[in-house]
């Protein structure tokens, strides 16, 4: 048993690295490509790991657009706000919008509850 740590072996040992390689690689291969960059329900709690590189690679790739659909936290920088779109809506509703699905058995999303175990998704 180990502690849910980040260390040498356990978050960065050799699956961490052969992983990050081919990450880093298919990122830097589609570079030019036209890209988007959906973020689905991403907090402010670590932006670091999601939010900061989609916006950092949005901002610099020529093709890149980046949505964020996130009833608390759709954030958009002004320098990618010409190539970026921010809902502010329940994911699930939305997602079922944009997919024509009925969504009339859906409860209304209640803003003072953002995080609702029971919810049927």
């Amino acid at each position: 048993m180990a502690p849910w740590v980040r260390s040498y072996t356990f978050l960065q040992g050799s699956f961490y690295r052969k992983e990050l390689k081919r990450y880093t690689d298919f990122l830097q291969k589609n570079s030019r490509k036209k890209t988007l960059f959906l973020e689905l329900g991403v907090g402010m709690m670590t932006p670091m790991f999601i939010k900061e590189p989609f916006m950092n690679m949005v901002y610099q790739w020529p093709n890149a657009f980046y949505v964020t659909i996130n009833p608390q936290h759709a954030y958009i920088p002004k320098e990618i706000a010409k190539k970026s779109l921010a809902i502010e809506e329940d994911i699930a509703l939305t997602l079922k919008q944009l997919l024509g699905k009925p969504t009339d058995k859906l409860e209304p999303f209640d803003r003072k509850n953002i995080f609702n175990p029971s919810r049927v998704y």
